[in-house]
């Protein structure tokens, strides 16, 4: 799956660890500087956009797991 991040996102507490679990699930990740999603970046959310689907989480856990979700179903 290609994962899409906002550059912002990964500066967040968690960001590295989340895109070397996306790693390790073999999906492909590209680091972008925005992903005009800009009010939830304001609020701290992690952003990402998954296979074209966009995805949004207070957390990083919630995000991979949001995106282990659609992983599944994409199999």
């Amino acid at each position: 799956m290609k994962i899409e991040l906002c550059k912002k996102s990964i500066s967040r507490p968690e960001g590295d660890a989340l895109v070397e679990a996306l790693q390790e699930r073999d999906h492909t990740v590209l680091v972008k500087d925005c992903l005009n999603r800009c009010q939830g970046c304001s609020l701290g959310l992690y952003i990402a956009v998954a296979d074209g689907s966009p995805l949004s989480s207070k957390t990083s856990d919630k995000l991979l797991a949001d995106i282990d979700e659609l992983a599944e179903g994409d199999m």
